[in-house]
């Protein structure tokens, strides 16, 4: 997969480049260790697990809701170096998580998903509730 080829590299060349993201950063960036911990109340990553096109299609289709995304301070990361606490979770394969403000697991899914239900499910957490209401 190039995307994944291209952000690992830049990673590697940048090490800082995962701990810069921020939210509404819907630039796929490869997880790094340390990422959701500086991530934690800033941010809700949604974490694409896996290579090829399963990957690439799921962005796609998240960035078609890229304005509700950005909206609920969703960024958006792929497989990298700090993903093994994950995989150990989840297990193997294609697999996207949704992760909370609060760094708990809020969605675990080892198929595609379409973003309404990722917005949706944001929609209902009492945080973004406290958001849309300020």
């Amino acid at each position: 997969m190039r995307l994944a080829r291209l952000t690992a590299l830049l990673a590697g060349v940048m090490p800082g480049l995962a701990q810069a993201v921020q939210p509404g950063d819907l630039s796929p960036q490869p997880l790094q260790e340390g990422t959701l911990e500086s991530l934690r109340w800033q941010a809700r990553p949604v974490v694409i697990l896996g290579e090829g096109a399963e990957v690439e299609a799921q962005i796609g289709a998240l960035m078609a809701e890229a304005g509700a995304l950005r909206e609920r301070d969703v960024v958006l990361l792929t497989d990298g170096p700090g993903a093994a606490p994950l995989r150990e979770r989840a297990g193997e394969g294609f697999i996207v998580m949704l992760i909370g403000k609060d760094g708990g697991v809020k969605l675990t899914q080892n198929s595609m998903i379409d973003p309404t239900e990722i917005v949706s499910l944001i929609d209902t957490m009492p945080m973004r509730q406290q958001e849309a209401r300020d």
